[in-house]
C-alpha cells in the first residue's frame, strides 16, 4: 500500500481498505496507556514469526518441518491461536485504528467496526500489510517478513529466504541507542524547536514529532556548514543554499 509524505505527517487516520482506519497516535495519547503498554503494542505489530517462535518452546519443532509446512504457517494464525497473545494483539490493533476492533472466531480475525456496524475485517492475508502501515505511521521499520508462499518461482523463494536471514543476523547485532528513547527525543525537540516546548509537544504524533527531530537534526548541520562556509569559504566555492528544505522522508 503506497502512501506518501503528507498523509504520514497528517493527524488524520489513512484507511486501508477492508481494515480499517490507521491512526498515528499523539504523544498525548501514547502517554495515557503509558510508554511501556506503547512499546508492548509496537512490538506486537513489528513482530517476524522467527522472533516469535524464540519466545515459545517451538522453534526447534518448526526449524524441523519440511519447507512447505513452513510457508503454510503464518504468524497471525499463531497469535491467535493464543488467547493472551490474542488479546494483546486486540488492545494494540484498537489503539493504532480508528475503529472498534473485535475477535471474531466464525471469521477466523478481526472484525472493524464503527457505531456497531462492521467495516472491515483483519485476517492473515492482510494482517502483515496492515502492520506495516501502523510501523510507518509510528516511524519505525516493521521487521515482519514476506509472506513466501505466495512467491511461485524457486530461484525467487531461494533469494528471499537468503535475505530474511540477513536481515534477521543484522538485526541481532543491533545495539539500544538510549539517545533515540521516546522520552530523550521529545526533550530534545521541545527545547530545540523554536516553536514547541515541553508544554505543546504533547499534541504531535508520533510520526511529527520523529520528522522535526529530523529536520531540527539536518538544520542544525546546515547551519554549521553555512557558517563555516560564510568565514572561511570551501575548496569547491560552492554552497547549497537549498540543502535545508531537502527531502528528509527518502
Amino acid at each position: 500500500m503506497k502512501v506518501n509524505y503528507f498523509e504520514l505527517l497528517s493527524p488524520a487516520p489513512i484507511p486501508m481498505p477492508d481494515a480499517g482506519q490507521v491512526l498515528s497516535p499523539t504523544l498525548r495519547r501514547i502517554s495515557s496507556i503509558g510508554y511501556d503498554v506503547y512499546q508492548s503494542y509496537l512490538a506486537i505489530v513489528s513482530l517476524d514469526l522467527k522472533a516469535y517462535l524464540s519466545m515459545t518452546p517451538y522453534a526447534e519443532t518448526y526449524e524441523l518441518l519440511p519447507e512447505e509446512e513452513k510457508e503454510k504457517i503464518t504468524l497471525f494464525q499463531l497469535i491467535t491461536a493464543n488467547p493472551q497473545s490474542r488479546e494483546l494483539m486486540q488492545s494494540s490493533l484498537n489503539f493504532f485504528l480508528k475503529e472498534d476492533i473485535q475477535y471474531a472466531p466464525s471469521h477466523h480475525g478481526f472484525i472493524s467496526q464503527t457505531d456497531g456496524k462492521a467495516t472491515g475485517l483483519i485476517t492473515k492475508d492482510n494482517y502483515p500489510e496492515l502492520c506495516s502501515l501502523i510501523c510507518r505511521r509510528n516511524c519505525i521499520k516493521p521487521a515482519q517478513e514476506e509472506d513466501l508462499s505466495k512467491i511461485k518461482s524457486k530461484k525467487a523463494l531461494e533469494i528471499m529466504k537468503k535475505i530474511q536471514k540477513g536481515r534477521t543476523e543484522k538485526s541481532n547485532k543491533k545495539t539500544i541507542d538510549n539517545n533515540m528513547e521516546l522520552g530523550n527525543i521529545i526533550s530534545a525537540v521541545a527545547n530545540k524547536s523554536h516553536s514547541l516546548n515541553i508544554l505543546t509537544i504533547w499534541d504531535l504524533t508520533v510520526f511529527q514529532l520523529w520528522d522535526c527531530f529530523s529536520r531540527l537534526s539536518n538544520n542544525s548541520i546546515y547551519d554549521i556548514q553555512s557558517m563555516s562556509v560564510a568565514a572561511w569559504g570551501n575548496k569547491d566555492n560552492y554552497f547549497d543554499a537549498t540543502a535545508w528544505f531537502k527531502r528528509i522522508d527518502r
